[in-house]
């Protein structure tokens, strides 16, 4: 919530600097004018202290009313512009009616600009919230908060071509719900929405770094792009969020699912992109790689051809060919 306020706040300063210098220069051929009406007409010397005095306080009222400005700055501005006519009061240079009417007219501008600013920036405040929640709720998905396929594409590009740049190893990891059709089935929609939003607070708790991308891509499948990482810490976190979802200890729904527990299946992809590389191989990787974990019977991690049971050293890991696709009974069922 703090970084979102963070956020929206300087979005504001930037709209109110926005707005500031589009007005810059209407401001300054006006304050140029002004100054040719007011000091190049043929007058006595003594006339330009009154000149000079009334000009400030109308740069001031022009200030004001063009640009946004802080109440700290428009006391500055007081100060300043009243200062002037003050200074040529005390020298006998202007009389006292005149300052008083200046005096009065460059408070009322006070009060007057910061009224209006405040409701500028409150304008602009509501836009920028109502901008940045239609964004959100369009990147978003509204279920488990996580990032949706739209903004996990928006977001997983940019990540990419950093990561091509700086020639860093990247690795995602595509977890899909065990059987999780028999939970809808069974237990209803609303508990299986709950069972999602226990896994993605899962999913949640895993990935924590700033680069970590977590998304859910599908009805009960989720992404996760991570930035310079090697084999081992992938793999390390793949079993790690495997191992979080069946502590969630939710009792299987599926007469197919030979564990007691909410599992995932999980494939694993790692690349180091090249200038030529493109992003959707790595998915096609990944989605192969779930794909054999699947039909390896489930409940397992497929890595660079090999199966990792949960619970089982990576060392004693065995290849995917052994497997038959035979393995498993109920690969039509999600």
């Amino acid at each position: 919530m703090a970084d979102r306020e963070i956020r929206t706040e300087q979005q504001v300063k930037d709209k109110i600097k926005a707005f500031n210098k589009q007005r810059a220069g209407l401001s300054i051929v006006f304050i140029i004018f002004i100054g040719l009406l007011m000091f190049l007409p043929a007058a006595e010397a003594e006339a330009l202290p009154v000149r000079l005095s009334v000009f400030c306080s109308v740069i001031f009222l022009l200030c004001g009313a063009a640009f946004v400005i802080s109440f700290r700055d428009l006391l500055l501005l007081l100060i300043v512009t009243t200062g002037i006519p003050a200074v040529l009061l005390g020298l006998g240079q202007i009389r006292f009616e005149l300052f008083l009417i200046l005096l009065l007219t460059n408070v009322g501008t006070v009060f007057t600009a910061s009224i209006t600013g405040k409701a500028i920036i409150r304008s602009f405040t509501n836009e920028i919230e109502k901008i940045n929640r239609l964004t959100a709720e369009a990147t978003t998905d509204a279920l488990t908060h996580l990032l949706n396929r739209n903004g996990l594409e928006q977001t997983i590009g940019i990540a990419w071509a950093l990561c091509k740049r700086d020639k860093k190893k990247v690795g995602v990891i595509l977890a899909d719900i065990d059987y999780f059709k028999s939970y809808n089935d069974t237990l209803g929609h609303p508990e299986g929405d709950n069972i999602l939003r226990q896994v993605a607070d899962s999913v949640k708790s895993c990935f924590r770094r700033e680069t970590d991308i977590i998304s859910r891509i599908g009805g009960d499948e989720f992404l996760i792009f991570l930035s310079e990482v090697n084999d081992d810490r992938i793999l390390e976190m793949a079993q790690s969020l495997s191992s979080s979802i069946i502590n969630l200890k939710v009792t299987t729904a599926s007469e197919n699912n030979p564990g007691d527990f909410l599992s995932v299946s999980i494939g694993v992809a790692t690349n180091t992109p090249q200038p030529d590389d493109l992003l959707v191989d790595l998915y096609k990787a990944v989605d192969k790689a779930l794909y054999r974990a699947k039909r390896a019977g489930r409940n397992c991690i497929s890595f660079h051809d090999k199966l990792i049971q949960i619970g089982v050293p990576v060392e004693t890991s065995f290849p995917v060919g052994v497997l038959s696709a035979s393995t498993t009974s109920g690969d039509a069922e999600n």
